[in-house]
């Protein structure tokens, strides 16, 4: 573009040279070509005069007349000396101007009728767009379509299936989980579509697979005990539970299915490796899987909740599923309440205290009695505290708004 910009300028300024020059120029004005000619019949006549004197045709008086009349018509047709050396010097401001319009003139076209972007290195190899960009585009151009369609044909089990996929590519994770329900309704004998689902619906719900999509995963395995994505769903769910041996059984399995040299078998590989480390490190450490203290009421809150209100008293991983791992129920009247917690008091056999090496207290009061916090619902949680860990003093002071 440097190279085309510098041509065009000396272009410009060559043009205007070229225009100027003249314009610019001292001119020298020339006598009149008739001078010559009359000077040159002035001396013919004169000649013809003085040949006829000398031949007695004229009379001297005659003679001096006849040239004296000769000369007169001489001084009259012939331009003064003086005149014929005059220079004339043009107005320069013509040609400066006309010097000035001809290269602005030629920017101000170009820019009108032509392309400066053209010039651009850029403008000429654009770098490419984003496939992934581009496709997710496409994908959310073409999903108002898709939806009117099943719209019309709610029983067309593809259609809800290309759905599924189009949400989660675009991360609308609840509407994706609600077309795989619609394709499980479809297709209740597809492994994979409860795998899809799972998916979904632990996206839809921050990312966890407790719960319903733990179910989901379940159902995929007894419908297909071989099926990639539920196997590989399924170690992930036993090891947010806590139990490593459940993993690395998924894992285990799912890993003899893959090709060696494959990426998933590298990740899975790596996930194996990492889950044994954690088992023998863990192995013998925890004699002791426990946590003890007391629980108390604010001196601010004295007297505010009922007697017969419940006090749930749980553990809670600090890095893993949010849901309890080991739980007391008492009552008001019952504090302040010392406690201890361990595998005896779990939820679940499968999410036991003493697999995970470190937790967070809470304690609650519920006026509904229900474990699913509720506005209004009196909390105290603790600091995150080892296994073993004793003498853990947790204070009720907050409200849930």
């Amino acid at each position: 573009m440097t190279t085309f910009i510098a041509l065009s300028a000396l272009m410009a300024l060559c043009a205007a040279f070229i225009i100027a020059l003249p314009l610019l120029r001292v001119r020298q004005a020339s006598a009149p070509a008739q001078d010559a000619a009359n000077v040159a019949i002035y001396t013919d006549q004169q000649a013809e005069l003085e040949t006829d004197l000398a031949q007695g045709v004229l009379s001297q008086a005659q003679f001096d007349l006849a040239k004296h009349e000769l000369e007169r018509r001489l001084l009259q047709d012939v331009s003064p000396p003086a005149e014929s050396a005059t220079t004339v010097k043009p107005a320069r401001w013509p040609g400066i101007v006309a010097a000035l319009m001809v290269p602005l003139l030629a920017i101000g076209l170009y820019l009108k009728i032509g392309n400066p972007n053209a010039l651009d290195p850029a403008a000429l190899n654009p770098p490419a767009a984003d496939p992934m960009i581009t496709q997710l585009q496409q994908v959310e151009t073409l999903l108002p379509k898709l939806e009117q369609r099943l719209q019309a044909q709610p029983n067309d089990p593809t259609g809800w299936d290309m759905l599924g996929k189009s949400y989660m590519a675009l991360e609308r994770y609840p509407e994706a989980a609600k077309a795989y329900a619609k394709l499980a309704e479809l297709q209740p004998r597809e492994a994979q579509v409860f795998a899809d689902y799972a998916d979904a619906q632990a996206m839809a719900q921050g990312q966890t697979l407790t719960g319903k999509p733990s179910e989901l995963i379940a159902q995929a395995l007894k419908l297909d005990p071989a099926n990639e994505k539920a196997l590989y769903l399924a170690g992930y769910a036993a090891q947010e539970a806590g139990n490593r041996k459940a993993a690395m059984a998924h894992w285990g399995k799912l890993l003899a299915q893959l090709p060696p040299e494959s990426e998933g078998a590298a990740v899975l590989r790596q996930n194996l490796a990492e889950l044994k480390q954690q088992t023998a490190g863990q192995a013998g450490a925890q004699a002791d899987a426990s946590v003890s203290g007391q629980v108390r009421l604010a001196a601010t809150l004295q007297g505010k909740p009922a007697p017969q209100d419940t006090v749930f008293v749980f553990a809670r991983a600090v890095e893993g599923p949010k849901m309890p791992l080991a739980m007391l129920r008492a009552q008001v009247k019952d504090l302040p309440l010392n406690f201890t917690l361990d595998d005896s008091t779990a939820m679940s056999p499968q999410m036991k205290l003493s697999n995970f090496p470190e937790v967070v207290i809470v304690a609650r009061i519920s006026k509904s009695g229900g474990a699913v916090p509720q506005p209004g619902d009196l909390e105290g949680v603790s600091a995150p505290v080892k296994l073993g860990a004793k003498n853990i003093v947790i204070e009720i002071s907050r409200k849930i708004e």
